[in-house]
C-alpha cells in the first residue's frame, strides 16, 4: 500500500512506529506525520471526514489547526500565501477552506472570491485578527461566511469545521457563532 503526503501528494517513506501509530515522512516537503496501525484485516484504511485547506501566513497557527484537525480525523492540507492555498485548492479540491484574511498576495478575500467559482465550491471559514469594521465589511459581501476572531481555540476552530461539514454533505444548515 502506497502512503502519500496529504500536503503535496508525493509517495511518503516510514519513520518509525509507537504503540499502535505508524509515523510517515514526505522526502519533498519533510512533513512528518502519524497514522493508528490498524489490523492487517481489516478490508481498508478508514476514510477521512473531509479534506480541509487550512490558509494561514503564521506557520505555528498553520501547525496547530493542523494538529487540532488531524487528531478530529481530518485530511488537512496547509497553505501560507493566497498563491498556495489557490494551487492547493486546484490540486486538492478541498471540502473546507479555513482561511485568514491577511495573508501574502492574493489576500484572502480575493482567494475566497477564486475558491467560490470552482463547479463544486468548497465552505469556506474566515479566519482574522483585524478589527476594522470598514475592512470586514467585506466579509458581508461575499455572503453567508462564517468568520472566526483571533485568538482561536481548538473548540471554535473545531466545531466551525464540524458545522461546514454538516453544512455541505446536507446535514445541517444551522449556522453557528463563531466570533468569540
Amino acid at each position: 500500500m502506497d502512503i502519500r503526503c496529504p500536503r503535496c501528494g508525493k509517495l511518503a517513506t516510514p519513520a518509525g512506529h509507537e504503540d499502535a501509530r505508524a509515523f510517515y515522512q514526505c522526502e519533498k516537503c519533510n512533513r512528518v506525520w502519524m497514522t493508528f496501525l490498524t489490523s492487517t484485516r481489516a478490508a481498508s484504511a478508514p476514510q477521512p471526514r473531509a479534506t480541509v485547506l487550512i490558509v494561514d501566513d503564521s506557520y505555528e497557527m498553520l501547525g496547530l489547526i493542523e494538529a487540532w484537525l488531524q487528531d478530529e480525523g481530518y485530511l488537512v492540507v496547509a497553505a501560507a500565501s493566497g498563491m498556495q492555498a489557490l494551487d492547493a485548492a486546484e490540486t486538492h479540491e478541498p471540502d473546507i477552506v479555513l482561511l485568514d484574511v491577511v495573508i501574502p498576495p492574493p489576500d484572502g478575500f480575493a482567494v475566497c472570491e477564486a475558491v467560490q467559482q470552482r463547479a463544486r465550491p468548497p465552505e469556506i471559514i474566515l479566519m482574522t485578527g483585524v478589527s476594522d469594521p470598514i475592512r470586514l465589511r467585506r466579509v458581508d459581501e461575499l455572503g453567508g461566511l462564517v468568520l472566526l476572531r483571533k485568538p482561536l481555540t481548538r473548540e471554535m476552530v473545531v466545531e466551525a469545521v464540524a458545522h461546514a461539514v454538516a453544512r455541505r454533505t446536507g446535514r445541517g444548515t444551522q449556522s453557528i457563532s463563531a466570533s468569540k
